[in-house]
């Protein structure tokens, strides 16, 4: 296998973490959040959150082990590969909006840096 397939493996798998981020990461709380979507840890900003994996809406199921009533929104999301940008978006936010940096490093050089607003703070 030679580097640029191992690249584009790679852009491949980010691009479907991306994906999944913005599915997971939407700002729509719903009445009822588990009843039929599974769950996903996330280490950011030094906590762990249980997200719900809904596209449309996110709620906070816990934060660090504790119940939480918090949705989450995606406000941008940049994945690079090697340190060169291969998918970056940023949504508007004001200055007295407070966002907590999420970031994971895969294999091959990809990090992935989100930047999620938790609201209500827990």
């Amino acid at each position: 296998m030679g580097e640029g397939t191992t690249v584009a493996k790679h852009v491949m798998i980010t691009a479907t973490i991306g994906i999944g981020l913005l599915l997971a990461f939407a700002s729509v709380a719903s009445a009822d959040p588990t009843a039929h979507f599974s769950t996903f840890t996330i280490h950011c900003g030094g906590n762990v959150y249980e997200i719900v994996s809904k596209p449309g809406s996110s709620n906070v199921v816990t934060v660090n082990g504790l119940p939480s009533t918090s949705v989450s929104v995606l406000m941008g999301l940049t994945i690079t590969v090697s340190g060169e940008t291969v998918f970056e978006f940023h949504k508007p936010f004001t200055e007295h909006q407070s966002f907590t940096v999420c970031r994971d490093e895969e294999p091959g050089g990809v990090v992935v840096v989100a930047e999620v607003l938790f609201t209500p703070r827990n």
